[in-house]
């Protein structure tokens, strides 16, 4: 992994931490036909590595202090993850100058993160910030009422959340900070959010997991997952929001995107491309 990368947009500056990689399966996608067309995808993607997801987290440089959006998966999975404390340290930024923590969803490639090995908080003077409708899911719902592969997450969601539950503040639709909205984005998650940034010039929206493997969901938009807990609104919040990103121009930061994860969505006939900042 080469040195961090900052990108200057408007007034804003904005950092990709790559926290490593993962590997998704064509067995991840439940429906035969979606199967199908998605083998013949990743086929002209080039195999197997076109299955291969990036894992971003990004750093906010605000006026009033940095900012993460998201925190990598820590200890909570295999061993070519994990490296976002090592990104931010080469950034100058230490764990205790991070002020706020947005979380686009509580899923563990996301908040791992967040604690140690022991399970301490790693960001000491941070607050969390979650869209109240993905904070009152993992942190209100009987888990009895969850979903299965919900229920299976929370252990890691109270983990990580835990030594935060006296600063993790919940904020509604459009809440945040100056500059930095919620916008909810669900079918991933309920509460699925994305980070929309005003950056003096266009804007940043840091859309979490809207897509997961680019060659699939920027093709076939349609292409449902197990990973979403509800794929009809997942696949619905998919297709705007990659509308929204083309009509737009606005800059994308996508967890999941080929590295540096920030660029811009074109619309090409009828599918889109990611276009990397350079």
């Amino acid at each position: 992994m080469g040195q961090p990368r900052t990108y200057r947009i408007g007034d804003i500056s904005i950092t990709p931490l790559l926290d490593g990689d993962l590997d998704a399966s064509l067995d991840k996608v439940p429906d035969p036909v979606d199967r199908a067309a998605a083998a013949q995808l990743i086929a002209a993607a080039g195999g197997d590595k076109a299955l291969t997801m990036d894992c971003h987290a990004f750093l906010l440089h605000l006026p009033d202090g940095p900012v993460l959006i998201d925190a990598g998966t820590g200890v909570m999975m295999h061993e070519r993850l994990g490296h976002l404390h090592a990104r931010l340290a080469e950034t100058g930024v230490r764990h205790e100058d991070i002020r706020s923590i947005l979380l686009t969803h509580a899923h563990k490639d996301h908040f791992g993160g967040l604690v140690d090995a022991q399970g301490a908080a790693m960001f000491p003077n941070a607050e969390i910030v979650m869209h109240e409708v993905e904070a009152r899911f993992w942190l209100d719902t009987d888990p009895d009422a969850m979903p299965t592969r919900a229920r299976d997450a929370l252990p890691l969601a109270h983990k990580a959340l835990g030594p935060y539950r006296d600063r993790i503040r919940r904020v509604p639709e459009g809440g945040g900070m100056k500059g930095v909205a919620a916008r909810l984005a669900p079918g991933h998650t309920p509460g699925h959010t994305a980070w929309v940034i005003e950056t003096g010039a266009t804007p940043i929206v840091a859309w979490g997991d809207v897509v997961h493997v680019a060659a699939l969901h920027l093709v076939r938009p349609e292409t449902t997952m197990v990973y979403d807990l509800d794929p009809p609104t997942a696949t619905a919040t998919r297709k705007a929001m990659l509308q929204w990103m083309a009509d737009s121009g606005a800059v994308v930061a996508g967890a999941h995107l080929a590295a540096p994860g920030i660029g811009y969505i074109q619309r090409v006939e009828e599918h889109y491309v990611f276009e990397a900042l350079s």
